[in-house]
């Protein structure tokens, strides 16, 4: 599983112009973010600039990463859905992750206590692989610290509250 660049929202379906955005779209976008948690856009184009990035030495501190970040984490989609779900936005988390095998990880925890005040924007390298566990943000679920200043779930508390994963994998472009 390659490493992936985390700034859930995970930019990844044929980018379409703004004007395509409409009220049907966003309610879309809105239910699966209230349902399942998350919402995964599949788009070969993030991965090809993952590849760059990494290419580069994650430059993120430069124009170079600016332009990047405003690209693919803030593409049209994505900030449609900031803007329409926030009053105010601002970036707060921009960093890259390596891969965790055989662990679960979360990045907010208090399950509906907690609210929504935070969309994350996952940008994942080509071919890498995630669990997503639906509707886990319904329930308030025991976690701990990790060694990454995350917090890990145990699968025995997804497995309780009846939260399964959706698997997905970034596309490759290549194919």
């Amino acid at each position: 599983m390659p490493a992936s660049s985390s700034s859930g929202i995970m930019p990844q379906q044929p980018r379409l112009p703004m004007e395509s955005t409409t009220t049907l779209a966003l309610d879309i976008a809105e239910g699966s973010l209230l349902k399942d948690g998350f919402l995964a856009f599949d788009d070969p184009l993030v991965g090809e600039g993952i590849a760059e990035m990494e290419k580069r030495g994650f430059p993120y501190f430069t124009d170079y990463g600016s332009d990047f970040c405003e690209e693919f984490a803030f593409d049209e989609r994505i900030r449609f859905i900031f803007e329409a779900s926030f009053e105010k936005c601002s970036l707060g988390h921009w960093l890259r992750y390596g891969e965790f095998p055989g662990n679960v990880e979360c990045f907010r925890r208090g399950g509906p206590k907690a609210g929504r005040y935070v969309l994350m924007v996952h940008l994942w390298a080509k071919g890498s692989q995630v669990a997503y566990y639906v509707g886990s943000h319904h329930h308030n679920i025991t976690t701990s610290r990790d060694n990454r200043s995350l917090y890990e779930i145990p699968l025995s508390e997804l497995n309780r509250v009846g939260s399964k994963p959706k698997h997905k994998e970034s596309p490759d472009s290549s194919s």
